[in-house]
């Protein structure tokens, strides 16, 4: 019960934070990382409660978080190295 706790605080913290902080910050450091497909013109509410949950979960459960990340990572290559294999073996004639 202790950890989900911590989380809902600092869940709820990091939110107000990245909410407050939007145009003075956050905003400029994602508009450098992100490309112009993923930009909005309201990323504000969909960008900092997902950043608020990985920091969040980062600080409550960093291995977790460091192991997701890793096999999402794998999956990612081995799916573009099979698209990239798929690809190489159609005709497209």
């Amino acid at each position: 019960m202790t950890p989900i706790l911590i989380w809902l605080i600092a869940f709820a913290v990091l939110l107000f934070l990245f909410l407050k902080r939007w145009d003075a910050s956050v905003s400029g450091a994602l508009d450098k990382l992100l490309p112009a497909v993923l930009r909005s013109e309201d990323d504000r509410w969909i960008w900092s409660p997902a950043l608020a949950v990985l920091v969040a979960t980062f600080m409550v459960q960093p291995v977790d978080l460091l192991f997701t990340l890793i096999i999402i990572g794998l999956l990612a290559l081995i799916g573009t190295k099979l698209a990239g294999w798929a690809m190489n073996k159609v005709d497209m004639h």
